[in-house]
């Protein structure tokens, strides 16, 4: 499996379409499958990937509604699509020349297989590229203020010299992915775990304010429970325990830059990643399920 060539059409072993033109002025993206799937963006004068995402319902609609966003004449709110500010952004500043590729495997038709393997696509890609794809995880890039959504009303676009935007500011690197295959492991991903405690044990350790967690049982792991991010340890144990059961096992990790929320999602998508790579499921109870 080549990991590395994030443009291939068979990239992660799954069949990928032909890169089409994302300007809905072109007209290719009729060629796009309604069935539920996923999608990349990659800008041809930039390297890497701009954005990964996924659907439930058509993916033709999802793009082509991203599309529309992109390229409006002024930037987009961040809803229906949370990306649309920031593609458009690099597009003000890098030109128009994005490309989108699609994937409808039958797995993603079931939310737990399609949004496992988006994490696990994010997580790749932010293995080989050493950061995230542009516009995943809420971004705005340096020059640029993003717009809110549509309930505030706020537009956001070019800054002024001297105006700063907060939302720049940089992600936080992929985790080391050492011992990947033993997702209870203390060194799990190459990350330092805590001990493991149980749930109703949960106020015994001197908790972070702010890291990632699993939540495991005892004879049924793998796949875990349940993989999160929190800047309230406390709080979001109590909440766990009403859904898991005092019996239910807990470790925490405190890499480096938990300090803002998109970097503890990032490192939180890296630990979906690659437990969805190595049991071939998401755990039990992520999205909702």
């Amino acid at each position: 499996m080549d990991e590395g060539n994030l443009y291939a059409d068979d990239w992660m072993e799954i069949n990928w379409s032909e890169w089409l033109s994302l300007d809905p002025t072109d007209d290719e993206l009729t060629a796009i499958s309604t069935d539920p799937g996923l999608y990349r963006v990659r800008h041809h004068d930039r390297d890497g990937l701009e954005y990964i995402g996924q659907t439930g319902r058509s993916t033709r609609g999802r793009v082509s509604a991203l599309a529309r966003n992109v390229y409006s004449e002024e930037m987009p709110f961040r809803d229906p699509h949370t990306a649309a500010p920031c593609l458009w952004a690099v597009r003000d500043r890098d030109g128009p020349a994005f490309e989108v590729s699609t994937a409808t495997p039958s797995l993603a038709t079931t939310d737990q297989d399609r949004k496992g393997l988006e994490e696990a696509l994010i997580a790749i890609a932010r293995r080989e590229m050493d950061e995230s794809p542009t516009a995943n995880f809420g971004r705005i890039i340096p020059g640029y203020s993003q717009s809110g959504y549509r309930s505030d009303g706020y537009v956001g676009g070019p800054l002024e010299d001297g105006e700063i935007e907060p939302n720049t500011e940089p992600g936080r690197g992929p985790v080391p992915w050492k011992n990947v295959d033993d997702v209870t492991a203390p060194d799990w991903m190459g990350l330092e775990w805590s001990d493991p405690y149980r749930l109703e044990d949960r106020l015994e350790p001197d908790l972070p304010d702010a890291g990632v967690y699993r939540i495991w049982y005892e004879s049924d792991a793998p796949p875990l429970a349940y993989i999160g991010e929190t800047k309230a340890f406390t709080r979001r144990l109590r909440e766990h325990e009403n859904t898991f059961g005092s019996e239910a096992l807990f470790s925490v990790a405190i890499p480096n830059g938990m300090d803002a929320r998109h970097k503890r999602t990032e490192i939180e998508t890296d630990l979906i990643g690659s437990h969805y790579l190595v049991t071939s499921q998401s755990p039990i109870a992520q999205f909702g399920n």
